[in-house]
């Protein structure tokens, strides 16, 4: 499993560190990397209240749990980066 949280430095709070925590629950080769930035990346970080972050957090949380994920190539992948930084 491989997965992305972007998040604001407000939002990294000792509840986000415990999803984290219960998502990783029974994995014994799981790595955490912490890249921290300047930059906002386009599209990605929204106006929402805490509630709202940790709501769509679960979502895809209870997502990922089902299966119900979405794979892709590197070349796909590349085609929709651009496509997002077009649009």
């Amino acid at each position: 499993m491989e997965a992305i949280l972007r998040v604001q430095s407000s939002e990294f709070t000792d509840e986000l560190i415990n999803k984290i925590k219960a998502l990783l629950r029974g994995s014994q080769n799981s790595e955490i990397t912490i890249s921290i930035t300047e930059k906002h990346s386009a599209g990605i970080l929204r106006a929402e209240t805490s509630e709202q972050y940790f709501e769509r957090l679960d979502k895809s949380i209870e997502n990922l749990e089902k299966g119900n994920v979405i794979t892709f190539s590197g070349d796909t992948f590349e085609q929709f980066a651009k496509h997002l930084a077009e649009g």
